[in-house]
């Protein structure tokens, strides 16, 4: 389960941010993650909550933003969002796309006190 190993990097990452901040507790996590990541989102909240024990993070609430397929077809260069990633070009039927966005993990924000 690489949520496990996720969780603690955005654990680590919100505490060190929180730390420099000033903050004494983090009440809140955002966090956008891509489609196409490969991340579960609710083992990603379970295993937030198991790994942000006794941190400033206990007790904090992991919102999950959910990043939507983009893709370029390589041929003719119509974007679309595509419903699945295997999906062909709606304007030629190619399927040989570039992936503009949906692999996304990053932490967007965090509030505290």
């Amino acid at each position: 389960m690489h949520e496990l190993s996720l969780s603690k990097s955005i654990v680590d990452l919100v505490v060190e941010c929180a730390r420099n901040q000033g903050m004494h507790a983090i009440t809140q996590v955002v966090v956008e993650v891509g489609i196409a990541a490969g991340v579960e989102p609710d083992a990603l909240r379970f295993c937030f909550d198991v790994v942000a024990a006794d941190t400033l993070a206990q007790g904090a609430e992991l919102a999950i933003e959910t990043v939507t397929l983009q893709a370029r077809c390589r041929n003719c260069t119509c974007e679309f969002e595509p419903p699945r990633l295997l999906s062909p070009c709606p304007h030629c039927g190619s399927h040989a796309l570039l992936l503009l966005r949906g692999r996304e993990l990053r932490v967007k924000s965090l509030a505290g006190e």
